[in-house]
């Protein structure tokens, strides 16, 4: 029997190095959250440490050659097609550039890293752009440090990125089988290995990392649960077992995302939640799985298959067809359908006390909701054009600012959606901002 190539990781050099290269690849990426496995914090009211450039103070997510500042780090990773990869500070305004890839297709990030895939389909790479916070929910901290490439993962046909705090999964469909890399040694510039997992040759499917375990689609399309090595947990485990039974019940699985309630998987059915118990006495504890069907009928087109949000909430916003916005509260276990004026193109949920959502329309509206009632609070008419449509743009929101990219006019745009979507600032490029992402949240 033919073996496909496995795929190939490639350390990285150091930021600016030139890697031009004919390439190609047709999907975007789906990158949840590339989220680095960090120190603990210590508890409420202990004195925290500042972290200084030779590292005499360590801990609170803390990582070599990182300065601790007293608000974060905001930027924005932006590429062109060519593969020039730009940081800007939304702070000082200050722009760089970080890397020279050749083409590519698509660029998403956690809020540290971006994954940028390349063209022709088949190379993944990682680059830390030296800026992230470490939520503590009560508190947050913020870290700065020397953007980096961290290196290449190389396999076969178009791949999907996505990460947890154990492991990152990088899944070529050509071949369908996933690469697992330690998440943690991203932050120290390292693209380590802990296991594969193979499925069959180009069907569709995804890996979704969860906790200590890996969730991944199987040759027929069924869910599995496998150890961060790759291996499949051990069937006979009523652990496993009883998450075998629930998996089996999510048909057609597409599309995930992390929130702090739990993982987030798409099924015909609604919706799978996976929350893994940090308080068990298991050091490496199975995920709980519960099923949040949707409250009523849904056709094929119009059931939530790509999830976005402002990182670290529990509510999720998806296109839900032609009828509006689909929000998945996960801490209530619940839907909601909210109808909106004209057809969404991309959707997103600050999930803030305002209950923001903000969404493109298919003819270029930009459209600020209340999640609450779905009334429309803000908007920018025709915003995008019919050329940036057809190209697709990308649409990602902090704390109290949303960011779009408009290609044709070399810029991206901020608008503040809590003043009925007005344009604050407007960044222009030399060259088209095809891809980009908000790092430093």
């Amino acid at each position: 029997m033919h073996r496909l190539p496995r795929p190939i990781i490639r350390t990285g050099p150091t930021a600016g190095t030139d890697h031009r290269g004919p390439r190609t690849t047709r999907t975007a990426l789906a990158l949840a959250a590339l989220a680095l496995t960090l120190t603990a914090c210590a508890s409420p009211g202990a004195a925290s440490p500042t972290p200084t450039d030779t590292g005499e103070a360590r801990g609170h997510g803390y990582v070599e050659g990182a300065s601790e500042l007293a608000e974060p780090q905001l930027h924005l990773a932006t590429a062109d097609q060519a593969g020039t990869v730009e940081l800007t500070d939304l702070l000082s305004e200050e722009r760089a550039t970080i890397a020279e890839l050749g083409p590519l297709s698509a660029l998403t990030g956690d809020g540290r890293f971006v994954a940028a895939h390349s063209e022709p389909a088949g190379t993944v790479t990682i680059i830390d752009t030296g800026v992230w916070t470490v939520d503590h929910e009560d508190h947050q901290h913020y870290y700065r440090a020397e953007p980096r490439v961290v290196g290449e993962v190389e396999g076969d046909g178009p791949a999907d990125v996505i990460a947890g705090s154990t492991t990152t999964t990088v899944r070529f469909a050509g071949s369908g089988e996933t690469v697992l890399l330690d998440t943690a040694a991203l932050g120290t510039g390292d693209l380590a290995e802990s296991g594969r997992i193979e499925t069959s040759p180009g069907a569709p499917g995804l890996a979704v990392p969860i906790g200590e375990t890996v969730v991944a689609t199987d040759g027929s399309g069924r869910l599995r649960v496998h150890g961060a090595d790759g291996e499949l947990l051990d069937p006979s485990s009523a652990s496993v077992t009883a998450a075998d039974v629930l998996l089996a019940g999510c048909t057609e699985p597409a599309g995930t995302i992390a929130t702090n309630v739990g993982v987030v998987i798409g099924c015909a059915e609604g919706a799978l939640l996976a929350v893994v118990d940090r308080s068990s006495s298991d050091p490496d504890p199975v995920p709980a799985f519960e099923a949040i069907p949707y409250p009523q009928a849904v056709s094929a087109d119009g059931r939530a298959t790509s999830f976005h949000a402002r990182p670290g909430r529990p509510t999720v916003a998806a296109v839900a067809g032609t009828s509006g916005v689909w929000l998945l509260d996960t801490r209530e276990r619940r839907w909601t359908l909210l109808p909106t004026p004209t057809p969404l193109q991309l959707v997103t949920a600050v999930d803030d006390r305002d209950q923001h959502v903000v969404g493109l329309t298919t003819t270029g509206d930009l459209l600020v909701l209340d999640g609450a009632t779905g009334a429309v609070t803000g908007s920018a008419t025709a915003l995008v054009g019919a050329a940036d449509l057809a190209a697709g743009v990308q649409l990602e929101v902090d704390q109290n600012r949303a960011y779009l990219n408009l290609p044709s006019t070399r810029t991206v745009v901020e608008i503040d959606y809590g003043d009925a979507a007005r344009i604050a600032r407007t960044f222009t490029f030399d060259t088209a901002p095809a891809f980009f992402a908000e790092t430093g949240r």
